[in-house]
């Protein structure tokens, strides 16, 4: 009988040093990002010049790929993961096939650690190419773009840098986006 519990002790001091391990190794990132679903369930179309040509774009994919490595030392918002703020991503690409243009407006909602809104951000900008098969290419060009303008414009407001820099904060884990479906 001794032996068992000292076994069960011995069992429960490692899985819990494992969990705790876990937990720490996951704290340390400034954005948990989300991208609703939807942006890929309800594609948009970028027309070409004629009405024939153009292309269904699954947004939410595209952006995903762009996102972790656009936006330093972030995440995505799931199980596990913990960071200081959230940013809830809105992805919206236009191509005007006349000037060759694409234009993208990339609106972030953060949330801080108590779930509520701290601020809205809505960056845009634009990008010249021709739209091909490859539409991925130039509108995962765009959407890098986007991502680095949102991160200077977080960067450089007062009251998420207060946040970011706060080294005592416990930060906010990543199961909150399970309430922004």
């Amino acid at each position: 009988m001794f032996k068992i519990l000292f076994a069960l002790i011995i069992f429960f001091t490692l899985a819990t040093q494992t969990i705790t391990s876990e937990v720490k190794a996951n704290t340390n990132y400034n954005y948990l990002i989300y991208i609703n679903e939807s942006f890929d369930k309800h594609p948009i179309r970028l027309r070409g010049t004629r009405s024939y040509t153009g292309y269904w774009v699954q947004q939410a994919s595209i952006l995903k790929k762009s996102a972790l490595s656009g936006l330093p030392n972030s995440a995505w918002c799931e199980k596990g993961n913990y960071g200081n703020l959230i940013l809830s991503l809105e992805p919206h690409i236009f191509f005007n096939p006349i000037m060759t243009t694409y234009y993208g407006t990339l609106k972030a909602k953060i949330y801080n650690q108590d779930g509520k809104i701290i601020k809205t951000i809505k960056v845009e900008d634009e990008l010249s190419g021709i739209l091909t098969v490859l539409y991925e290419v130039p509108v995962d060009k765009l959407y890098k773009k986007l991502l680095l303008a949102l991160d200077e414009q977080i960067k450089n407001d007062t009251e998420t840098n207060l946040i970011l820099n706060d080294k005592t904060s416990k930060g906010i884990e990543g199961t909150f986006c399970l309430m922004l479906d």
